[in-house]
């Protein structure tokens, strides 16, 4: 049996039902199990829906990718280390010249007669030998750091922290951003020096290679590229979204406009216009992203009418119960 309140909870939804279905436009759909809507004339001009024409493009090989902003702190710590220990270094050849400079000139006057005993002779050369000593240990020092950078930074970036800190400036005061980007695994080394980054205000931002990271991402497993992009509004450990060129060679295909995507089941789909008032929903690929929309090699045609508007309203129109098929549970009885 139900209860008053059931009751009342019943009539109230129902009222809301009926109240939305008067708001909404009369459509009069028919659908099937292959991902099809087909609308009256009347109900596709009450709905608002509308298409764009899929135009012919070509593009190079892309991989979508994750693009994360680094904290430039530990890179400009190397730079100040790399800096400390190539100046030990030098330090410690000036230090070994001057001391055998000075342990020959003490040999020399010692042949010579001069005012200078073996003793003396014996604790420059002990000097000397110290100094050298000094200096071995101060340049393997500097290659173990310089080794190091590399290991963390690869040879690139290495190189540039090498100069010290005054070559990460551009990073230090946030006018430019590093930028590691995560590869899929198993894709070979991007092409070119530029990539485009999708910024959470649909924007793109362009950002130039550094060079090869000889570090994998701990998610993705993939190869992993250092970028440098303008710092201007990138914050530290923000992760953008960024497509790669792989390869020279272009393929032909259609550029699906952002606005015609919408996602189900975890996956993006669009509705085409096979006919007048016919719409069929067809999947697109997930990593196939780009800066402009979703570049599409097959799948879709050039010349094809994709809907732009309206194409959740297709969906809903789609997942809509066949008539005389009662939605699930609607009429068991509750407490």
């Amino acid at each position: 049996m139900r209860t008053d309140s059931s009751w009342h909870r019943v009539i109230l939804v129902s009222a809301c039902t009926a109240a939305l279905t008067l708001l909404m436009p009369s459509l009069h759909a028919t659908t099937d199990n292959s991902g099809s809507v087909t609308l009256s004339t009347a109900s596709v001009n009450a709905s608002g829906i509308a298409t764009t024409t899929l135009q012919a493009t070509k593009q190079t090989v892309q991989v979508q990718a994750i693009a994360s902003v680094l904290d430039p702190q530990p890179l400009l710590a190397l730079a100040a280390q790399l800096q400390t220990a190539h100046a030990n270094a030098m330090a410690a050849a000036v230090a070994a010249g001057s001391a055998d400079a000075e342990a020959k000139r003490s040999t020399a006057l010692y042949h010579d007669g001069e005012n200078t005993s073996l003793q003396q002779v014996q604790a420059a050369a002990a000097a000397a030998a110290q100094a050298r000593a000094q200096q071995r240990i101060a340049q393997a020092q500097e290659a173990a750091a310089r080794s190091s950078a590399q290991a963390q930074w690869g040879v690139s970036l290495a190189s540039l922290a090498a100069r010290g800190p005054s070559a990460l400036k551009a990073y230090a005061d946030g006018h430019s951003a590093l930028l590691a980007v995560a590869l899929p695994a198993g894709s070979p080394a991007p092409t070119g020096d530029t990539i485009e980054l999708s910024l959470p205000d649909h924007s793109t931002l362009a950002a130039h290679l550094i060079g090869a990271s000889p570090r994998a991402d701990a998610v993705v497993q993939g190869a992993t590229f250092f970028y440098r992009a303008d710092g201007a509004g990138l914050r530290t450990d923000q992760r953008l979204t960024t497509t790669v060129p792989l390869g020279d060679a272009a393929q032909a295909g259609v550029t699906v406009p952002a606005a015609a995507v919408i996602w189900y089941a975890g996956q993006p789909w669009a509705y085409v216009e096979t006919t007048a008032g016919h719409y069929r929903r067809r999947p697109l690929r997930v990593d196939a992203r780009n800066a402009s929309g979703w570049f599409e090699a097959s799948g879709f045609r050039a010349g094809e009418q994709v809907v732009v508007r309206g194409g959740e309203l297709l969906l809903s129109q789609e997942l809509l119960p066949p008539p005389g098929v009662k939605p699930a549970g609607g009429d068991g009885d509750g407490d």
